[in-house]
């Protein structure tokens, strides 16, 4: 239960960040309330990054996990497609995209080169 409570929390908390930047507030934003929203989001990228790496009891939670992990990469990879994909229409590209696109990637194929030639 004190996993769902925390979760709810996170998905509660980027949804008010999201809906305060998407109601046009961000345009007017001072040095202040910048710097602020920066940190949240920073302990929001920390504490998602820390959600299900806890100690694991069986095999079940293992795959869980993995699973889990899979379908979180797989959905960042399409948002990022499908953003760089956007932009090309407009001819304009914001390259952090782009980079973001290549080190999920390079992550993955460094991950798995090394994990195979570690057996």
């Amino acid at each position: 239960m004190k996993n769902i409570i925390y979760y709810l929390l996170l998905l509660v908390f980027i949804a008010l960040v999201a809906g305060f930047l998407i109601m046009g507030r961000a345009d007017s934003m001072g040095m202040g309330q910048m710097v602020g929203v920066s940190a949240g989001l920073v302990l929001y990228a920390v504490a998602m990054s820390l959600v299900g790496e806890g100690k694991t009891l069986d095999e079940r939670e293992v795959l869980h996990r993995n699973l889990s992990n899979r379908a979180g990469l797989i959905a960042g990879l399409v948002i990022l497609s499908v953003g760089i994909i956007a932009q090309l229409f407009t001819h304009r590209i914001d390259y952090w995209l782009l980079a973001g696109l290549i080190v999920i990637n390079l992550t993955k194929i460094i991950s798995l080169i090394f994990l195979n030639e570690k057996k």
